[in-house]
């Protein structure tokens, strides 16, 4: 692995999971670490356990729910007032629930959470991001973003809501998000941005928000899942490998890159998703690509004549 010394590295959900992990194996590698989880106490547990492991006391932790967009946004403006750039973003918070619950801004959790909020915050941290001299984002997928769609006649899905429909329609909004970054910002970008899957892993996400049946059949499942500490090499690989420099808006799975689903691949839905995400989160992600950024930010121009329908 290489070295990341002097690299900032920004995990979301990194209180425990996957998200711990790999800031374990960032920290250790040298990096500047800046976790981000919901829970104080988790955090004040998690920054302790980190520091211990890995002798680094270039980590830090965030409190935020990312279920907020103006938690989000708060976030961001304390990361831009104590640090100059992010060389490395890692979407990784996710949630899962088995009956309709809504965000703070009247959103379904799981679309809120899984991909709203990596969408909102990678648009927030761009000046960031640009200011690195070759910086990373990645969105934390998963396998099950091949049966997912976007309803786009109900994507919060209120009128027929089922719990696992709506965590593939949020693993797939991630994958198209990393595609379409990165046709947005064009050749030559030095933000290079990927989705990861990594794989069937041990967690508690779905025991969280979810009834007695679903909890005893995730644990069920997960049993036979990785432990989280290997699946989140997978995600440290694409943060640290020089070899994937310019790879930018693949899908990877064990260290390579896999075709995502042909749904993914879409790009009229593509840049559909990324109109509604503005929408849902009251932004135009524009300016922040072009506003007195460098000049190899600048996105595809052929976008601003496209329009989109939203039923």
């Amino acid at each position: 692995m290489a070295e990341m010394i002097g690299r900032t590295c920004v995990i979301t959900g990194a209180s425990a999971g996957i998200g711990l992990e790999t800031a374990a194996v960032l920290a250790a590698a040298g990096a500047r670490v800046i976790g981000v989880g919901r829970d104080r106490a988790r955090c004040r547990a998690a920054l302790a356990g980190l520091r211990k492991r890995t002798g680094s006391a270039e980590i830090c932790f965030e409190v935020a729910d990312l279920a907020s967009h103006e938690e989000v946004r708060a976030l961001a403006r304390r990361l831009a007032q104590n640090h100059r750039c992010v060389d490395v973003l890692i979407n990784n918070a996710g949630a899962f629930t088995s009956t309709y619950q809504e965000s703070p801004d009247g959103i379904e959790v799981q679309f809120a959470v899984n991909h709203l909020a990596g969408f909102l915050l990678t648009r927030e941290l761009l000046p960031l991001l640009a200011a690195s001299d070759a910086a990373r984002v990645i969105g934390v997928s998963s396998g099950s973003h091949l049966a997912g769609r976007i309803h786009w006649e109900d994507v919060c899905m209120r009128r027929r809501y089922f719990g696992l429909a709506a965590y593939d329609q949020s693993k797939l909004a991630v994958v198209m998000f990393c595609r379409e970054l990165a046709r947005r910002l064009g050749p030559g970008s030095r933000i290079d941005t990927y989705s990861v899957d990594p794989g069937l892993v041990n967690t508690d996400i779905g025991a969280k928000r979810t009834g007695f049946l679903v909890r005893t059949v995730w644990r069920l499942r997960t049993r036979r899942g990785m432990r989280p500490e290997d699946a989140a090499a997978s995600v440290a690989f694409l943060a640290t490998d020089p070899g994937v420099a310019g790879k930018t808006g693949m899908y990877w799975k064990e260290r390579r890159p896999l075709p995502s689903s042909e749904a993914s691949q879409r790009e009229e839905d593509a840049g559909r998703l990324w109109e509604l995400s503005e929408r849902l989160c009251g932004v135009d992600f524009l300016p922040r690509l072009t506003t007195g950024r460098p000049a190899n930010l600048s996105p595809d121009p052929a976008w601003r004549t496209r329009r989109f329908a939203f039923h």
